[in-house]
């Protein structure tokens, strides 16, 4: 939690980043310290911080586009793979199992333990984080189609 808010905290600028991204860190601060407040939900909510690994790339590129680099220049195409790498494969391929386990055993298991109210917000929180993943994951595949072909348009020109 201190790490998402602190991430939070040293953004660039939100109008940079985005409000979904400050959306995402706020919720996924509050289902963190509702899970460990309530001790429900440990080993889901353990997994879900490994999310976390990608979002040092996207730290790194954006240091890098700040500091004056362009979106061309080598270092930021191979940091951008990176994050792109990362990101597939921390936040959007485990979806589909992490969506499977909340339905078929966290949201009873925890409408057991702090009642419906407790089990309809950590399922709103989990409907957020997967929306946000698939935009975002959206996103960065357009953008890295738009890299390739313009690549590609360029390779025909010549």
């Amino acid at each position: 939690v201190g790490y998402l808010l602190t991430d939070t905290a040293l953004t660039p600028s939100f109008k940079v980043m985005g409000y979904p991204y400050v959306v995402h860190h706020l919720s996924a601060s509050m289902c963190w310290t509702f899970c460990a407040s309530n001790q429900v939900m440990q080993p889901l909510a353990s997994f879900l911080q490994f999310n976390e690994l990608s979002t040092v790339m996207m730290n790194v590129r954006q240091v890098l586009l700040t500091a004056g680099y362009k979106s061309s220049d080598l270092i930021v195409i191979v940091v951008s793979l990176t994050f792109f790498a990362l990101f597939s494969a921390v936040r959007v391929f485990p979806l589909p199992f992490v969506v499977h386990k909340w339905i078929s055993q966290e949201f009873v298991s925890i409408r057991n333990e702090v009642g419906w109210g407790g089990a309809i917000l950590l399922s709103a929180f989990l409907a957020v984080n997967v929306m946000l993943q698939g935009s975002w994951f959206t996103i960065m595949v357009s953008k890295l189609i738009g890299m390739f072909s313009k690549k590609q348009s360029k390779k025909k020109e010549q």
